[in-house]
């Protein structure tokens, strides 16, 4: 690895740290409360770290794996994971799932009994809600992955160029030599190193628009997931994995006995 390959390198992994971390402006790691009601009338709280939870009720702490699943009254694809949902929830001791609505038109005991749901529901009081927290967090993971990227594709651009120019040197401090030996005409050289350098410089305008950072936005708004959006976190309450899309019951069980265990 060259010099510049290794200043890259670790140039990346700090922009990585950078990006995936939640700083205030006195350095600090930046947390976020966020209060939720029941539909048993019991409070809920949950605050918010870098990349973990620290879950809360009725002001003691919950020591389990959590799965928070954030759902709408009205979401379609919603209603196909309530007894997935419901059968996770009674076949596994050390699961905490969480369903989590914004804005509703009904009382959580009327959906909880409406949507033939047994898991805990919860209703997000809280002035930010915390889905658009954890969606600037996921955007700031794409973000750093994007950048890191960049900065790997620029290497390899920058040490393919480095070979080029030591190939054309050697090209030019004796010339060109055929597999038996025979010198080749200056003439043809030039003209070789002409298409050379004609074809590189075209691979450069190609190439440029993909490797330039500049040239693929980082986006500052994360964008709203289809419901459900669910989020893994371990009995630890650290980050795992999150969720959306049509998501078979055997992945969640898979995960969630491998965090419990």
């Amino acid at each position: 690895m060259s010099f510049i390959q290794r200043i890259l390198a670790v140039c990346s992994l700090c922009l990585y740290a950078l990006l995936i971390t939640n700083c205030s402006s006195d350095g600090t790691k930046q947390s976020f409360e966020h209060s939720f009601q029941a539909d048993d009338s019991s409070s809920y709280a949950i605050t918010l770290n870098d990349e973990s939870i620290l879950l809360k009720r009725n002001g003691s702490k919950v020591d389990s794996v959590v799965l928070l699943v954030f759902l709408a009254d009205e979401c379609q694809a919603c209603q196909g994971y309530y007894e997935h949902l419901n059968h996770l929830q009674a076949n596994q001791a050390n699961l905490q799932i969480l369903g989590i609505f914004g804005q509703t038109s009904k009382d959580l005991q009327t959906l909880k009994k409406d949507l033939g749901i047994d898991f805990t529901l919860l209703q997000d009081t809280s002035k930010t809600p915390l889905l658009d927290n954890l969606l600037a967090q996921k955007q700031a993971r794409a973000n750093a992955l994007l950048a890191a990227q960049n900065l790997e594709s620029n290497s390899a651009d920058m040490d393919s160029s480095d070979n080029a120019a030591t190939a054309s040197s050697r090209a030019d401090n004796g010339g060109i030599h055929s597999e038996k030996g025979e010198k080749v005409d200056s003439r043809e050289r030039g003209d070789s190193q002409g298409d050379m350098r004609e074809k590189s410089d075209s691979n450069e305008k190609v190439d440029s628009s993909s490797t330039d950072p500049s040239s693929q936005s980082l986006e500052s708004t994360p964008l709203k997931p289809d419901l459900p959006y669910f989020v893994l976190y371990d009995d630890k309450q650290h980050f795992y994995q999150d969720y959306e899309g049509i998501v078979p019951e055997e992945i969640f069980s898979s995960d969630i006995t491998q965090l419990a265990n």
